[in-house]
């Protein structure tokens, strides 16, 4: 026992050592946790106000996010994918139409080609929402091909989830053209079969030119994009573009080979070969472009096998002897010390003082409904509606490569956005649920569209105030300010090569922020020196070069500020010559600005001109702030840009909305958008033409007014928009700022707000 007392209390006195620097660390701890919260509370004594959340105290409110929305704001939610299959049963079913599912179709068949939501009447869903009326039927637009009859038809069918009725649109939608519909899965087999016929007579021409061809390629396959285009009102003509395949950055190996189809026995009959293109050379047929190649006829060319690696279109990092950046420390990253500050109810998203509804629309992409700021609705409807990109370049490009985007339905050209990249880690996302046009059946895409919080990284506001009287220059009385932290929607759209990020963007000031950026791949086509007036060469082993474009970007505002009865006008900013006051016999000149009341629609369409300068105004004369002033709204953006293309020529035609930057129409029920999936095939006879809603001129005088309002830009590209370009320098903004609409900046109320005092 006397030999193990030494050893016990050695033990012992190692436990007691480790028990005492425990407690040591604990009263560390807890003496920094109370320097910390002493250090907080003093100052928030300083700045005046409590910690910063923001507007919601996250320990009494945390966000909530239900998939199951509230049923008022279930009006405007997304078809599900039982009303999809639903709607596809009953039209199947209905015995006038003789349908067949598209799986089973060709083109002389009869089947539904596209399915989307359709609003209820305006003044239906305010009597719902604002005087609890009864929720307006749930129904669908639905577009049915009827090859048997070389036509097409649109149908309102409901009430969903169990449609029971099909009503015929008509109207201005009521004759829909054969040779203006999209093109499907159910042409393009068709259309494939007869380019295979073509690839497999020019066998030798492709294989010893490009190494690449079409029947039985395996892995030298040609890849083709089939663009609708109308060479004249009533036509229908298709051409197929070219690329190497199965390689990374294929947009980037566009081939100097391309096909037109057309419809000689008119748009029901059976397409035929109209035009083959080959190195910048023009073929009535396959066989005379192969006739005179065998015969050394024409001018040749050889492409060499794509390169492997990180080079080119591929989107692997270069290797370099300079990496950036220089160590492996990983770039700054935003979180949410708290936990989100805004809700989400179904598709409604409440945050701070607003809240508002978001949607998918099949045909246009993001929609944005019942917008409100402190349950005041300030508009109806915010939505993207039409986009445009017009190409110059040599025949048959320039003729040819001029899009409308919603042609391809742009709502269902939306894929899973990447975590960290498209949208911060800490975003909300939602999927896209749609009728998928090659299949026929319910397509849901994950995460296609995200909700998130982001610190802009500038302040919204701020001023240091200097004390002039102080002994030091940096004396001051107070400084203030407050972060610029927004809630944003984003939704990213691919079509075909480019991708545009689309954000609807809410501040705390009041201001909504529309915004556009462009990146991807830019399309190239073949380069040839009497080309350079068009395009950038680009790569000179594919001789490939990226040709000049113009972005036009449409978007609907349907402003109700205070109520439905609005008006519109501009602030003119002028000039005034007058005599100096001070300084006899010389001039004084300064600015001012005079109220212009636009009374009609044709008045209200504005073509923006830097030398007269204006203010945009939508306001409410009957709705006075403190001041007296009309509560109103400013449209402001950083993109406008002039279509330059003669009014009414040909293709021009087809993007009406682009001849003015800004248009004020008085709200129609059958003039909701300026979107239409058949314009991009017949651009002569739009189905939807814009200058048609300005065209009858009426009063805008206190009435319920939408603006309509594009953004462009011109591109030039570069070699260093290879591989994609870059969205720096291709960001639109469409700015609605409030304009008198309240006593003073919102933002004031909100404890996100700093003041230090000295």
């Amino acid at each position: 026992m006397a030999t193990q007392s030494p050893r016990l209390w050695q033990i012992l006195t190692v436990v007691f050592l480790l028990i005492s620097l425990a407690l040591a660390i604990a009263l560390i701890v807890v003496a920094l946790e109370l320097t910390e919260d002493r250090e907080s509370k003093q100052a928030a004594a300083r700045v005046g106000s409590s910690p910063s959340t923001g507007g919601n105290d996250v320990s009494k409110k945390p966000t909530t996010v239900k998939v199951t929305p509230d049923m008022k704001s279930r009006v405007f939610d997304d078809l599900t994918v039982a009303e999809l299959e639903n709607i596809r049963e009953y039209m199947l079913r209905h015995s006038g139409l003789n349908l067949v599912p598209i799986e089973n179709a060709n083109v002389s068949s009869n089947y539904v080609f596209l399915m989307d939501l359709h609003l209820p009447d305006k003044a239906d869903v305010l009597r719902h929402l604002d005087a609890s009326g009864a929720a307006p039927a749930r129904r669908a637009r639905v577009v049915v091909y009827m090859g048997s009859s070389s036509g097409i038809r649109e149908y309102l069918v409901g009430p969903l989830p169990n449609p029971s009725e099909a009503k015929f649109i008509g109207g201005q939608r009521g004759r829909i053209a054969w040779n203006s519909r999209p093109i499907d899965i159910v042409e393009q087999r068709e259309l494939v079969a007869l380019f295979r016929n073509v690839t497999e007579t020019l066998y030798p021409v492709l294989k010893e030119s490009y190494n690449y061809w079409f029947h039985n390629c395996t892995d030298r396959c040609l890849f083709f994009a089939p663009i609708p285009r109308a060479l004249e009102a009533t036509k229908r003509h298709i051409i197929f573009l070219t690329n190497m395949a199965q390689i990374d950055g294929y947009y980037l190996y566009t081939l100097s080979f391309s096909v037109i189809f057309d419809y000689p026995q008119g748009v029901g009959g059976k397409p035929a070969v109209f035009k083959v293109y080959y190195n910048d050379q023009r073929f009535d047929s396959a066989e005379e472009l192969l006739q005179k190649y065998n015969n050394n006829q024409i001018s040749k060319e050889t492409y060499s096998l794509p390169q492997t690696g990180a080079t080119y279109g591929s989107p692997e990092r270069r290797p370099n002897d300079r990496e950036t950046p220089k160590s492996s420390r990983r770039m700054p990253e935003q979180i949410e010390p708290d936990g989100k500050r805004y809700d989400v109810n179904g598709q409604r998203v409440e945050y701070m003082d607003w809240s508002f509804n978001f949607r998918m629309r099949t045909v246009s992409g993001l929609q944005l409904l019942d917008i409100r700021h402190r349950g005041e609705r300030v508009a109806y409807e915010i939505s993207m509606q039409d986009v445009a990109v017009y190409y110059g370049g040599k025949e048959p490009y320039g003729v040819f490569i001029n899009y409308i985007d919603v042609g391809w339905a742009l709502g269902t050209e939306h894929f899973p956005l990447v975590k960290g990249l498209d949208c911060p880690k800490h975003a909300v996302f939602f999927d896209n649920t749609f009728y998928k046009l090659q299949s026929g059946k319910p397509k849901t895409i994950k995460n296609a569209i995200c909700v998130f919080e982001h610190n802009n990284g500038i302040p919204l506001r701020r001023h240091f105030s200097s004390d002039f009287f102080g002994a030091e220059q940096d004396d001051f009385a107070y400084v203030f300010g407050m972060v610029d932290t927004v809630v944003v929607v984003r939704a990213i759209a691919t079509v075909w090569n480019y991708d545009y990020i689309f954000d609807y963007v809410f501040h705390h000031n009041g201001v909504i922020e529309v915004r556009v950026a462009s990146t991807g791949y830019v399309e190239v086509f073949p380069f040839s020196d009497d080309g350079q007036i068009y395009a950038n060469l680009v790569n000179r082993e594919y001789n490939v070069g990226a040709n000049i474009h113009h972005h036009m970007f449409n978007f609907k505002l349907d402003f109700d500020i205070g109520g439905l009865n609005n008006r519109f006008e501009t602030w003119d900013i002028k000039t005034e010559d007058k005599p100096h006051p001070l300084v006899p016999g010389q001039k004084w000149i300064q600015k001012f600005f005079e109220r212009n009341l636009k009374r009609t629609e044709e008045e209200a369409r504005i073509k923006y001109n830097f030398d007269k300068p204006k203010y945009y105004v939508i306001y409410n004369a009957e709705k006075n702030n403190s001041i007296g002033y009309h509560r109103g709204y400013r449209i402001h953006s950083n993109g406008f840009s002039k279509m330059m293309l003669p009014e009414g020529w040909r293709i021009e035609n087809a993007i009406s909305w682009a001849r003015q930057q800004v248009a004020v129409t008085k709200y129609k029920e059958d003039e909701r958008t300026t979107a239409a999936i058949y314009t991009q095939a017949d651009p002569f006879l739009p189905v939807v033409k814009f200058e048609r809603f300005y065209s009858d001129n009426e009063n805008i005088v206190d009435e319920d007014l939408v603006v309509w309002a594009t953004m462009g830009l011109h591109h030039i590209p570069g070699m260093e928009d290879v591989p994609v370009t870059t969205t720096p320098g291709k960001q639109l903004s469409l700015v609605l700022a409030p304009l008198n609409y309240f006593d003073e900046d919102p933002s004031m109320r909100s404890r996100d707000g700093i003041v230090i005092r000295p």
